[in-house]
């Protein structure tokens, strides 16, 4: 695992751009894990990883969930950058996934926690802050998917 800075500057949460983004990014990904999967899919705790992942009632992943407003054709970048702040996601005693969601929630990307965390931290000036952290995955770790 790649070292970062524990003390590292953060977006604050914004209940608006929650209540927004986080729904209907949510209820496509179950969609397609219930679909795709054959998998029962059902929303984390409020303050936990976004979904559970079911096989026959026992818990065996969690999934968390970004969608990207900036995706609206193909995906523009090299890499998908993860906030630092959703390490502790990929930390759990079972696999998380990450899903990537289009803005128009119609594809995603997703990768695997572990490969994550393996991944090159950098500092990415955004519209929130100056400095925040992102792990920097190369977009070849990623698999695209319709959802």
């Amino acid at each position: 695992m790649r070292p970062y800075l524990a003390s590292a500057v953060t977006k604050k949460f914004d209940q608006s751009l929650h209540d927004e983004n986080d729904g209907p990014a949510k209820d496509a990904v179950m969609a397609y894990i219930k679909r795709a999967w054959q998998l029962d899919a059902k929303e984390g705790g409020k303050y936990d990883v976004d979904i559970d992942v079911y096989e026959r009632g026992a818990l065996i992943a969690h999934v968390e969930v970004e969608k990207r407003s900036h995706w609206v054709k193909d995906f523009p970048f090299s890499t998908v950058n993860i906030p630092i702040r959703k390490r502790k996601f990929f930390l759990l005693d079972l696999p998380t996934l990450l899903f990537s969601v289009k803005a128009d929630l119609t594809q995603a990307l997703y990768t695997k926690g572990d490969i994550i965390l393996d991944s090159q931290v950098i500092n990415n000036p955004n519209k929130y802050l100056r400095d925040e952290q992102f792990f920097s995955v190369p977009i070849r770790y990623w698999k695209l998917v319709n959802l």
